[in-house]
């Protein structure tokens, strides 16, 4: 009842031109707007003020507490990052655009985001979308023309009608193995895509035109789903489709590999590469850290890495193991930091 007597004073203050800020939500903390959800112990984070929406690098918190009580942020919510700016035939809706946000960072509490969440936030460029989020509303990302990369979670399973429709500035997108579900126009008009990884493990027909103007992007896949990816709806957009071979990547913490178009870091994951790429695999160890060692299928490769890249093929089915070190102290370079290094390091000092 209150937040109904909020929506009619505001609209008879818009229809007399009264001046006024509209703050959304059941409560404001830090500037940022939430909603209480039905179990009482989560909210929704939600638009703040009628024609002032989040700008900058927005970091949303995990939780938050209002009158002595914490509260698990678990929502991004209708319109939550849009430029709301009026009243339309009993709705709020967005006419203009959000050009204030330019990053967005998502707490690993966060299991949707909502319609529209980050409708025509045109100066977005980046987001990290945390593993906890399943599933991605309608519209959630259209209109983010200058969106040019997104990371998709291993846990999603569901990407909604028109949610990255019309992010042009997309190279590539990824979609994970759990995803069952793409809706109707869900990536239409992403003009810039070059290359769409589906890691799905059966195909399945999206929603109508999924893909619709995506036609130049090249479409990879488990070698043994191309025939049925051919077949299916709404997938045949793709002319160029190609088939990948299986990998597994565990790279420790200090740095990342690079290999197949792809980055990996402190993190042991199933991988895929073409059949049609070179092998090269790139390391990239973070500031003050050093490769240490490199495994391949159980063998020590180390010693074939020039300039932080292996330049081999890597068969399917292949294990990769890769260490970094503090820069020096992996002394005798067998993968790990321990007492051994110390002997090595005392043999060198006294040139044995």
């Amino acid at each position: 009842m209150e937040r109904k007597i909020k929506l009619l004073l505001t609209a008879v203050a818009m229809l007399f031109g009264v001046s006024q800020v509209y703050a959304n939500g059941d409560f404001i903390v830090d500037g940022m707007a939430y909603e209480v959800n039905e179990d009482g112990v989560s909210v929704t984070l939600v638009w703040k003020d009628l024609n002032e929406p989040y700008s900058g690098d927005v970091v949303v918190p995990a939780s938050v507490t209002f009158e002595d009580k914490t509260y698990t942020v678990n929502q991004i919510g209708y319109l939550a990052f849009s430029h709301v700016t009026r009243l339309v035939n009993g709705s709020w809706t967005v006419i203009k655009e959000n050009t204030s946000i330019s990053s967005v960072t998502l707490p690993n509490t966060i299991t949707s985001i909502g319609n529209a969440g980050f409708l025509s936030c045109e100066s977005l460029t980046k987001i990290e979308i945390p593993s906890s989020v399943l599933t991605i509303g309608p519209s959630a990302f259209s209109g983010c023309i200058n969106l040019s990369e997104i990371n998709l979670p291993e846990e999603l399973y569901s990407i909604g009608s028109y949610a990255f429709s019309g992010c042009s500035s997309l190279k590539s997108i990824v979609i994970p193995a759990g995803v069952a579900k793409i809706g109707t126009y869900a990536f239409n008009g992403c003009t810039g895509l070059e290359s769409v990884y589906a890691y799905v493990n059966d195909v399945f027909a999206t929603g109508s035109k999924a893909f619709q103007g995506c036609n130049n992007a090249v479409l990879y896949t488990r070698d043994e789903l191309l025939d049925a990816f051919s077949t299916t709806d709404n997938w045949t957009v793709f002319s160029q489709k190609q088939g990948m071979v299986a990998l597994t990547v565990a790279c420790g913490n200090g740095g990342s590999v690079q290999m197949g178009g792809f980055s990996y870091s402190a993190t042991i994951a199933s991988a895929f590469a073409s059949k049609e790429a070179d092998g090269d695999v790139t390391f990239t160890p973070d500031e003050g850290w050093e490769l240490s060692m490199v495994k391949l299928n159980g063998e020590d490769v180390t010693a074939q890495v020039n300039d932080n890249r292996l330049a081999t093929s890597v068969p399917a089915q292949s294990t990769l193991l890769v260490t970094f070190c503090p820069t020096g102290y992996d002394v005798n370079h067998d993968g790990s930091v321990d007492i051994s290094d110390v002997v090595a390091l005392v043999n060198f000092i006294l040139g044995n």
